[in-house]
């Protein structure tokens, strides 16, 4: 996988996350819009949708070990330690990462103080907790900040461990982490002081860290690639492909529609996502997208941190105003505008603050 598929991936989860928190999450916004498409069970399509982008933090969370995996290949799989400094260099990542959230969170609560005074920014506690991430109750979708950042600074020796992976050893790996992913999605988080809330962090990074090792491991044996190339191989020969003339981009579109209308028609168990985000990967590694839509993905993908800071600060203080474009693909177009326009604005603080 390359550096533009993987921003094109990161593209998609994105607006996986928007849709989301616009018409999963936001009651209000979908209630106030005109949702004219329904599925036969009287659902909004809108609404059905968001199963699709419940997938986002699955795939964020695969592409995050994917990618570091890569890093420390090309370090020459010399990192010592937890490579916090030095080598993979973690922990510059996870400063720039927190960075870029502090710049956010200032930026809208001073709005948020400006209008909402009664509410912004709380007790000491709350001020503290989402300053440091522990606690994100200003924007709830930042939830997995800590946990991520955490995993990311553990790196090193995870890589490690997964490069130790063999045989049996790796199915029981994989099965204890899943088995721990199960169990994080069906425990109740703690609530209340300081060994509650980091007691939360270290079990949502339980429940992520499966999805990292399958990253990590794809990664290492180049799954991605020989599988992808076998689909190509596969797919070019075929009856259907050498009688109809249809490309394997062609049938890997369409199988990947498949997969998007099957997902939002199956269930709400989030439990099958990590097989269906391997699918989609796959397959969206075989298509061949045209060059606008290509671009656009990376584009999408180069903000999509800043995006998925900004998006729940800007539905929490305007509440359904949004809802203001009536069709949801319009409301939804149009928050991916205000998204990217804030997030060159943080670009260019950043850059103006040589950060």
């Amino acid at each position: 996988m390359t550096k533009d598929e993987s921003l094109q991936l990161k593209g998609i989860a994105i607006l996986m996350m928007l849709w989301l928190h616009l018409f999963g999450t936001d009651r209000a916004i979908l209630e106030n819009s005109e949702n004219f498409i329904h599925l036969w069970n009287g659902a909004p399509i809108a609404y059905a949708m968001r199963k699709l982008g419940r997938m986002c933090v699955v795939l964020y969370t695969f592409l995050g070990g994917y990618g570091l995996a890569k890093v420390y290949q090309r370090s020459g799989n010399c990192t010592r330690g937890f490579g916090i400094y030095g080598g993979m260099n973690n922990g510059k990542r996870v400063w720039k990462l927190f960075t870029n959230y502090w710049i956010v969170l200032l930026m809208f609560m001073a709005v948020a103080v400006a209008i909402k005074p009664d509410r912004y920014p709380g007790d000491i506690s709350e001020i503290t907790g989402n300053i440091t991430a522990l606690n994100c109750t200003y924007n709830d979708s930042l939830w997995f900040l800590l946990p991520y950042a955490t995993l990311t600074l553990l790196a090193s020796p995870i890589i490690r461990f997964a490069n130790s992976l063999h045989g049996a050893r790796l199915w029981i790996a994989l099965a204890v982490a899943f088995a721990v992913k199960c169990a994080v999605y069906n425990i109740a988080r703690p609530t209340g002081g300081l060994g509650s809330l980091m007691l939360k962090n270290i079990i949502e990074a339980s429940g992520l860290f499966f999805m990292f090792l399958v990253g990590i491991l794809f990664a290492r044996d180049s799954f991605l690639e020989r599988t992808v190339t076998s689909i190509k191989q596969w797919f070019s020969r075929s009856f259907a492909a050498r009688s109809l003339h249809i490309s394997t981009s062609a049938m890997c579109t369409v199988i990947l529609a498949a997969l998007f209308f099957g997902r939002i028609v199956l269930g709400a168990s989030t439990l099958i996502d990590p097989i269906y985000i391997l699918l989609i990967v796959l397959t969206f590694l075989c298509i061949e997208p045209p060059k606008w839509l290509s671009r656009s993905l990376v584009y999408l993908g180069s903000h999509s941190t800043n995006i998925w800071f900004t998006h729940r600060y800007i539905l929490v203080l305007s509440g359904a105003a949004i809802a203001f474009f009536r069709y949801p693909i319009v409301i939804f177009a149009a928050l991916i505008i205000i998204c990217l326009t804030i997030s060159h604005i943080i670009n260019a603080i950043k850059k103006a603050i040589h950060i």
